[in-house]
């Protein structure tokens, strides 16, 4: 199954995009496009350890479907 995908234009500066060019020309990335999916990659898995944690945090503040039930007499 192939991977649909969209491209993206963003703007940065001008100081940017010459660090961003040389990590390529450097040998650090293959292209500025890699760069950005690293980033992106490691954002979105900082996220969902975020994520992982609240719903860690959260899950003492609820009770379970049968406890609801059973206290609202609906057994």
């Amino acid at each position: 199954m192939t991977t649909k995908t969209k491209t993206l234009n963003v703007r940065i500066t001008e100081g940017q995009y010459g660090v961003l060019e040389d990590l390529v020309e450097g040998g650090e990335y293959t292209s500025k496009g890699e760069f950005i999916r690293e980033l992106l990659r490691e954002k979105f898995d900082e996220f969902s350890v975020y994520l992982y944690k609240k719903a860690e945090r959260d899950r003492a503040k609820h009770i379970s479907l049968e406890e609801y039930g059973k206290s609202r007499g609906l057994e």
